[in-house]
């Protein structure tokens, strides 16, 4: 579920959507930091196991959230009463241009995604809002450390309902083929794909994460569906 009440009415509207790009990343352990940047806001929010902090921006109207550990639908509830509304509702796809994907591949990309956000760090790709319906394209990287990614770490992804696997297609080519990374597997999901390349360290980070700290992860990624409305 996403946390959220979909019949909220929007204030301020669709104004922040579609999504500029998003990201969540490791940091430290049990932590992740997500980014989401909009069109009138960025915001990026420390989520742990029970508990999420929102970090920035740095408007004066949200010194009183800001920096204040809550449980992911009070702090959602208190964005959304300080105009900040990055929560697409059931019908927001009459009134905002996104991305159309198969529901079900959607939502299992979001739990794969929560499962490795431990030890790996995902984006938004620019491949992802062509691709096809039954197809979902994202970036993700292996991440032990609280620095962001560097940009030649990133590799593409394509989930589809049946199988997963690396693109050597990245965010820099000038246009999109299908080519799978040579020397890797087809997989059932993405998760499995990541597994495959692994170190053991993050092999072991991913067998020791809590499952409150992925439903807390989902939480954010079902809430926000940065897959279609980015």
């Amino acid at each position: 579920s996403s946390g959220i009440n979909a019949e909220w009415p929007l204030r301020p509207g669709y104004n922040n959507m579609p999504f500029q790009s998003w990201e969540i990343r490791p940091y430290g352990e049990g932590c992740v930091i997500f980014t989401l940047i909009a069109a009138s806001v960025e915001l990026e929010i420390s989520i742990k196991e029970n508990a999420c902090c929102l970090n920035s921006p740095e408007d004066m109207e949200l010194d009183g959230i800001r920096n204040k550990w809550l449980p992911a639908h009070i702090l959602m509830q208190k964005l959304v009463a300080a105009g900040i509304n990055v929560f697409p509702s059931e019908d927001a796809d009459k009134y905002v241009s996104i991305s159309v994907k198969d529901e079900e591949l959607e939502s299992s990309v979001y739990e794969q995604m929560a499962l490795a956000s431990s030890a790996f760090a995902f984006s938004w790709s620019r491949w992802n809002a062509d691709c096809g319906e039954k197809r979902q394209i994202v970036r993700a990287a292996e991440n032990l450390t609280t620095h962001p990614v560097d940009e030649d770490m990133w590799k593409n992804y394509s989930c589809e309902p049946r199988k997963s696997y690396a693109l050597k297609c990245t965010d820099d080519d000038d246009e999109m083929f299908d080519e799978k990374v040579e020397g890797t597997q087809f997989h059932p999901d993405i998760f499995h794909c990541l597994k495959e390349d692994a170190s053991s360290k993050a092999v072991d980070i991913l067998s020791n994460t809590s499952y409150t700290f992925v439903d807390n992860v989902s939480t954010w990624l079902f809430a926000t569906k940065v897959l279609t409305f980015s």
